[in-house]
């Protein structure tokens, strides 16, 4: 391709054209935001094409837009429940000091606005210990009195015979002026107070007739369970205790025929069967209650302990079967990896190498199962 001869000269040439340095006039206005209005009635021309409706957004995409407020077509009971704790009753209502949901520490700036004496700790000793959460129920004030499990039978069981029998004279008595007063069945599945030494006495001091062999209270039935049902808090909290001496001068007192007594009514069974139990500590099974038909089988039957059976390495015992196999060696105790090193010689051994390392030879020592975690945080 030829080339144009002396182009480098059109370089040379001075220019003609003067240069002029002019500001063009939208330059020299203010600053502003705000379109020109040519420039305006353009942008509006765009919008209308872009969009069929009413555009979105504002005009101006650079001033603030104002945040719509959030409306719900939700009625107002809707949005109150919002609010509300939605934690279970029984957690809502708990007598306990229950651990609290997690939380974050706050920042050095913060605590700085909320409290002016906060020191920062600068070692780990200067840091407070926090129990861990598998603990909680074992620190004080985490677990009160009302909290403690308190059984409805008694926890000292009675054993003497004398004792027994007034109990369930007691218990008697009571199960029938309610069953008279026909609140049988509304108060045996409820908890009777254990009454004070007047209603003690006031109970054993009613007389028992016969009627075609059922018990019925003679007088003053109704007075036993309207002062017991009326009593006062304080004065039924303890139960009353006798001695044995005691007991028996009131056996002796009570006519006996009472303990023959024919019980054919299954709500006065099981009424006299719990209160039994709330005052002697005794719960006779279903099985014995259904087959007792009077006051003295029940006593019979509370007194009677069965025996525990043997375990099965005292049944081996007694027959001496595995004595006389071969090849078997019965031991008094359990065989330990301890003895199985002893019998073969290794035990001095292994003693002698634990002590020269400073471990223990039986048990952990000083080298309990966190002993990676007081490494860690420098307790060891």
């Amino acid at each position: 391709m030829p080339r144009i001869p002396r182009v480098g000269a059109l370089a040379s040439l001075p220019s003609t054209v003067v240069p002029v340095n002019r500001v063009p006039f939208v330059a020299r206005v203010a600053f502003s935001t705000t379109p020109v209005h040519a420039a305006g009635r353009k942008a509006e021309w765009l919008r209308d094409k872009l969009w069929k409706g009413e555009a979105p957004g504002g005009d101006d995409p650079y001033q603030e837009r104002v945040e719509p407020e959030q409306t719900s077509n939700l009625p107002e009971e809707a949005l109150d429940l919002s609010n509300v704790d939605r934690r279970p009753y029984s957690v809502r209502t708990t007598r306990l000091v229950l651990p609290p949901s997690h939380s974050e520490a706050m920042t050095e700036k913060e605590v700085e606005s909320v409290d002016t004496e906060y020191t920062p700790a600068t070692s780990i000793d200067d840091l407070e210990e926090i129990s861990p959460v598998k603990t909680w129920w074992d620190q004080p004030g985490h677990w009160g009195e009302e909290s403690e499990f308190q059984g409805f039978g008694s926890a000292n069981r009675v054993e003497d015979q004398a004792v027994m029998e007034i109990y369930v004279r007691q218990a008697l008595v009571e199960s029938l002026s309610y069953q008279q007063r026909g609140l049988l069945e509304e108060y045996a599945v409820k908890k009777w107070p254990f009454g004070d030494r007047a209603h003690l006495d006031r109970t054993l001091s009613v007389g028992i007739r016969f009627k075609d062999g059922k018990p019925l209270l003679s007088t003053h039935w109704s007075v036993v369970t309207e002062k017991l049902k009326h009593a006062g808090p304080g004065e039924v909290e303890e139960k009353v205790e006798i001695s044995p001496e005691e007991a028996q001068q009131m056996v002796n007192v009570l006519d006996p025929s009472w303990k023959t007594a024919t019980l054919d009514d299954d709500h006065l069974k099981f009424a006299i069967r719990k209160r039994i139990y709330q005052l002697t500590g005794h719960f006779i099974p279903d099985v014995k209650v259904a087959a007792s038909r009077t006051p003295q089988e029940l006593i019979t039957v509370a007194l009677t302990f069965a025996k525990r059976g043997k375990k099965l390495a005292e049944v081996l015992e007694d027959q001496n079967a595995l004595f006389a196999l071969p090849n078997v060696k019965v031991h008094n105790r359990r065989v330990t990896p301890i003895d199985r090193e002893v019998a073969v010689g290794r035990w001095k051994i292994i003693e002698e190498e634990l002590q020269k390392r400073d471990l223990p030879v039986t048990g952990t020592g000083k080298y309990g199962k966190n002993m990676e975690r007081d490494w860690l945080t420098g307790k060891a």
